[in-house]
């Protein structure tokens, strides 16, 4: 029984130490710190946003100097956006591989993209956050 006791108290010691290191506050290590990298993005210096009209598609240029990624951000439920020009809300099945994409988050894009093509089936307001993978 005294055994028992003691297990079921150190246990309690254990579980008490893990909510107590739950309650902790949330810290992101600095970039590879001990070789855990922080996944934070640098600042952006170069942000574009589009205000769309429900079912009004809008090209965007990609920007010069280089950059190569873009991020997007929206204020609307969904938003459709495809390389190049005429993006599009999908009335039907789209089964050969040029439909538009639904809520991408970000792209890498090609060394030939120069174009973006942004549509929503509501008014709201896209934000493109560009930046460069080297």
């Amino acid at each position: 029984m005294k055994k028992l006791l003691a297990a079921v108290l150190a246990g309690l010691a254990v579980f008490a130490g893990l909510t107590f290191a739950q309650n902790t506050p949330f810290r992101i290590m600095p970039e590879m710190q001990r070789g855990f990298p922080s996944y934070i993005r640098a600042m952006p210096t170069y942000i574009d946003a589009r205000v769309l009209a429900a079912n009004v598609s809008e090209t965007h240029t990609v920007p010069g100097g280089g950059t190569n990624t873009v991020l997007f951000s929206a204020n609307c439920a969904e938003y459709y956006v495809k390389p190049g020009a005429s993006a599009a809300v999908p009335a039907a099945d789209v089964t050969d591989g040029t439909a538009s994409e639904r809520n991408p988050s970000g792209w890498v894009l090609s060394s030939t993209t120069t174009q973006i093509t942004l549509i929503s089936p509501t008014a709201c307001t896209i934000t493109l956050t560009w930046g460069l993978i080297s």
